[in-house]
């Protein structure tokens, strides 16, 4: 029997104890094949997604191969599974059911029998010329990019597995960037207008330079810190549309936001601009009326608000829960 691991991140400590409740309860019903562990031991993942540092520690958890788990009160969410808030034992079981289920089992290897050698005579020592010395092996070289196309934009080279190891970018008209696929997070000024270029650059792979993990903590004093990758993913999804809605979104559609998104003090039109969106769904014809933001930026913001799971279509809402995994902005990464 498989025992699987899980932990709950991000809760507060009354809501932890709750949920840690009802899971030893639901963990009974299913033979206890379930133990919580910490995070950093677990490879099921559930993550407050309504806490205000659920986006960042769902990018940093992309691409590590977890299952991932949004807990929420809105039903929707860019994670494997969705639990809905508040927790039940009924749904503990009914969602660790599945994730067991979708689980393989690990395949097991026949021992091999034991081969005893025949002895065998040894032949008398014999002097023989001295062997040449064997070159040293060479160093290994640092992990190049993964398979990318010929000429890539900095959102493909934020997908999961697209970068085999840190690399560090440089354009004229900008400061140095460095991305760390291991940790889910770049190197680099904290602002973001200044990196905006790169959201519009193309890069081959000679333009990857590759970085030693060593010098990581260095270039990160030099450069100005570590941040998550979901702001780089937010900027090029407001800087990439041109003008026009993200694909798959009706621009007749009414959009609500989930909860607070970042906002940027570079960027003051969007604190009107989520205001109106947080008190109900709304077009976005009626968005930009109602915070005097132009209808392109208004476009901009929704565009940055899907492809970080801060807002949704009001069609989705009224879709009810979804049980099932979900395509979303999980999806579109790995694909």
């Amino acid at each position: 029997m498989t025992t699987l691991s899980v932990c709950f991140t991000g809760l507060s400590r009354e809501e932890e104890a709750a949920v840690v409740s009802c899971f030893k309860q639901a963990n009974a019903r299913l033979g206890n094949r379930w133990l919580a562990t910490p995070e950093s031991e677990a490879s099921v993942l559930v993550i407050d997604m309504d806490s205000m540092y659920g986006q960042m520690s769902l990018m940093k958890a992309l691409g590590t191969g977890r299952v991932l788990v949004a807990l929420t009160a809105s039903g929707r969410a860019e994670t494997d599974y969705v639990l809905q808030r508040p927790v039940t034992v009924d749904a503990l079981v009914a969602l660790l059911g599945q994730i067991d289920l979708d689980t393989p089992e690990p395949e097991l290897v026949a021992p091999q029998p034991e081969t005893h050698a025949q002895p065998t005579a040894v032949p008398p020592l014999a002097s023989a010329p001295a062997a040449p010395a064997t070159a040293p092996e060479p160093a290994p070289a640092l992990a190049p990019a993964a398979a990318l196309p010929a000429h890539s934009r900095l959102a493909d080279l934020l997908r999961p597995a697209a970068l085999a190891g840190p690399v560090r970018l440089q354009l004229p008209d900008a400061p140095e960037l460095v991305l760390d696929p291991a940790t889910q997070t770049y190197l680099g000024v904290a602002a973001l207008k200044p990196l905006q270029p790169y959201c519009s650059a193309s890069f081959a792979a000679a333009d990857l330079a590759p970085v030693p993990a060593s010098d990581l903590a260095g270039l990160a004093t030099r450069l100005g810190g570590s941040q998550p990758w979901s702001r780089l993913a937010w900027l090029c999804a407001l800087t990439g549309g041109n003008g026009a809605l993200a694909e798959g979104n009706g621009p007749n559609e009414k959009y609500r936001l989930l909860k607070w998104p970042q906002t940027e003090r570079e960027f003051p039109k969007h604190f009107r601009i989520a205001t109106v969106m947080m008190k109900g769904p709304a077009n976005l014809l009626e968005i930009s009326q109602a915070s005097g933001a132009s209808l392109a930026e208004v476009i901009e913001f929704v565009n940055a608000s899907l492809a970080t799971g801060v807002a949704e279509p009001e069609t989705a809402a009224l879709a009810g829960p979804d049980t099932g995994k979900s395509g979303g902005l999980l999806g579109r990464f790995r694909r």
